[in-house]
């Protein structure tokens, strides 16, 4: 098997690594600019790994053209959604007519963004379900800086689509070590991405930090937003909020980020700031297609679009 990257960010080195182990053949695309850094190779600490492994992919590309070169697979997009919009995601989907694509885009509209550019035919989705930063993220002990993880028990990366695309790629993820099953993505994805969206954006606006994001204004707020967000990601997904419901609330927010200690392995908080930060862009993008679904749907929005202006607001004074 061989297969594609794209992007050699902290989602692209785990499950190429995965997939290495695996025997899978791995390359990773990038920008020139990130080239040499990808084919030096990564440094990574695995789950319950007490020093550094190697990772050096097969082969980095950088151009349409040497895509177009070679016989591809899969191909994973492991990126950001704002980074779907470029030019080069038509070409490389016209450089790999016969290749199964990976996607892992957790916004509202992506699905249909990777389809209307790939054959949804070959198309299959992902839900990423490991939690991944550049450690030390704090005042960690480490021989030397590298990639982290961590896989929540009970909780593989799930896939969807036809069997004979999703089949063999969750068959290699296991072989490589990967927990990864069929579930239901769509359903996972709407109902994970209304609630850590609020959750995220309230954060920043409270100062990255858990007990900011308790304070009367903005666990208020986070509430307000993850109530309207669920019914409009699920109503677009035709399905049902279920039990991601119960967070939408000040107290069961306020408990939830007061068990994180006990529950993840890294400091959660800074995890959670460290993280999302480089991905800004795709939160705020995330909030204002809510709000256009909702007010297509003649839904509430007013507490999504409280949160965008405080989000943006934030983000002026910083800059």
């Amino acid at each position: 098997m061989r297969v594609l990257l794209i992007g050699a960010g902290s989602v692209g080195q785990v499950y190429g690594w995965y997939l290495q182990n695996a025997g899978v053949e791995v390359h990773f695309y990038v920008k020139e600019k990130y080239a040499e850094e990808a084919r030096n190779g990564f440094v990574l600490y695995p789950p319950k790994h007490k020093t550094p492994v190697r990772f050096r992919p097969n082969g980095v590309v950088t151009s349409a053209e040497a895509v177009g070169a070679n016989p591809w697979d899969y191909v994973w997009l492991c990126i950001a959604s704002p980074a779907l919009s470029g030019v080069w995601f038509p070409a490389l989907a016209a450089a790999t007519p016969g290749s199964t694509w990976v996607s892992l885009l957790p916004g509202l509209r992506d699905r249909e963004r990777v389809c209307a550019v790939v054959p949804p035919e070959r198309v299959m989705f992902g839900l990423i379900a490991f939690s991944a930063w550049h450690a030390p993220l704090t005042d960690e002990a480490l021989p030397e800086p590298g990639m982290a993880w961590w896989c929540p028990p009970m909780n593989p990366s799930l896939f969807e689509g036809a069997p004979s695309l999703i089949d063999p790629m969750i068959a290699a993820l296991k072989k490589g070590g990967c927990p990864a099953a069929k579930g239901d993505v769509k359903a996972m994805t709407a109902r994970g991405s209304a609630v850590l969206g609020a959750l995220v954006g309230a954060m920043e606006c409270g100062g990255w930090t858990f007990s900011g994001l308790r304070e009367d204004r903005w666990v208020s707020l986070a509430a307000r937003v993850m109530k309207q967000a669920l019914v409009i990601s699920c109503a677009e997904a035709g399905i049902s909020p279920g039990p991601a419901g119960w967070l939408a609330s000040p107290s069961a927010l306020r408990v939830a980020t007061r068990l994180t200690r006990f529950v993840t392995p890294m400091d959660f908080e800074v995890f959670l700031k460290v993280h999302f930060s480089k991905v800004g862009e795709q939160t705020l993008m995330g909030m204002e297609e809510l709000v256009r679904a909702g007010e297509r749907r003649q839904l509430p929005v007013d507490a999504i679009q409280d949160l965008v202006w405080e989000l943006r607001h934030a983000r002026q004074i910083v800059n």
